[in-house]
């Protein structure tokens, strides 16, 4: 079991190696070195990410590259390629003067990975995207919502009026007792008035992200509560991994349901999943 292990993690190691060689080389612009020996790494790692990714980035047929860049994403959604391939759809996109649906993809990218390195290059393709189609409102609406997400990125070089919000920790706020008591008066009284009434049955909620950090998570539902969504905080098992569900809840019907996800979408564009999710 232990040379099985060391096994394993040499040849973890190997893989690592050869994948930043062949990125090196690209980045140098040594193409036809990495096509000469692209059938030997598909020999040795036919099911990598990397090489996947490596493959559509030497393909001389950009719309070949494109389908190979969801497909990394399609089938490795957890790997550090997936965040790389869909910047590389937004950069295709942006180059092909399809600004609105850059604009689409680069704002998805931002949401979908946030533990990316290439947040603040996809923030520069997005609002360029803006731009270019005469959509400074949406460029606002879309810093300002990310700006409560990465409050790191530069945000003043795009002269949109919008910076990072400088908001204290709330561990950090003394908080006076009258007013917790109070407010724990208020949300009692409202409890009780809530039990007193019969329900309807609502079942439908809308989610808008997932994050495996929770501050990530946080700052985009108070987002959307403050432009009036009601929005929670889910915590959610994917692939084994802990995520924070950042949804709008909650509707009697699919429709209701929809029509609120397609709200948020124009609005903030934000995808979305209806899911049945009853308490």
């Amino acid at each position: 079991m232990k040379r099985l292990a060391i096994i394993l993690i040499f040849f973890s190691f190997a893989y690592s190696q050869n994948i930043n060689l062949y990125l090196t080389l690209i980045e140098k612009g040594r193409y036809d070195e990495v096509r000469e020996n692209i059938p030997d790494l598909l020999s040795r790692y036919p099911n990598e990410p990397g090489v996947k990714y490596i493959q559509a980035l030497i393909n001389n047929d950009g719309d070949a590259s494109l389908a190979q860049y969801k497909k990394v994403i399609e089938n490795f959604p957890d790997s550090e390629f997936a965040s790389q391939s869909s910047i590389k759809i937004g950069e295709y996109l942006f180059a092909r003067g399809l600004y609105s649906q850059a604009s689409a993809q680069l704002k998805k990218t931002i949401f979908d990975y946030p533990k990316s390195d290439f947040h603040q290059r996809a923030l520069d393709l997005m609002i360029n995207s803006y731009i270019a189609t005469g959509e400074k409102d949406s460029a606002r609406i879309s810093l300002t919502l990310i700006s409560d997400l990465y409050p790191k990125l530069d945000y003043k070089k795009y002269n949109l009026g919008v910076t990072p919000s400088s908001k204290k920790d709330s561990r950090l706020v003394r908080i006076e007792k009258n007013s917790v008591n109070e407010r724990i008066k208020i949300v009692k009284a409202k409890r009780t008035k809530a039990k007193s009434k019969k329900k309807a049955y609502m079942p439908w909620v809308v989610q808008v992200g997932a994050f495996g950090k929770y501050e990530n998570a946080n700052r985009l539902k108070k987002q959307l509560q403050s432009s009036g969504f009601p929005t929670e905080v889910h915590r959610i098992n994917s692939n084994g991994n802990r995520l924070h569900a950042v949804r709008v809840v909650r509707y009697e019907t699919k429709n209701q349901a929809d029509k609120i996800g397609r709200s948020l979408k124009s609005k903030f564009g934000l995808d979305f999943r209806i899911i049945n999710s009853p308490k």
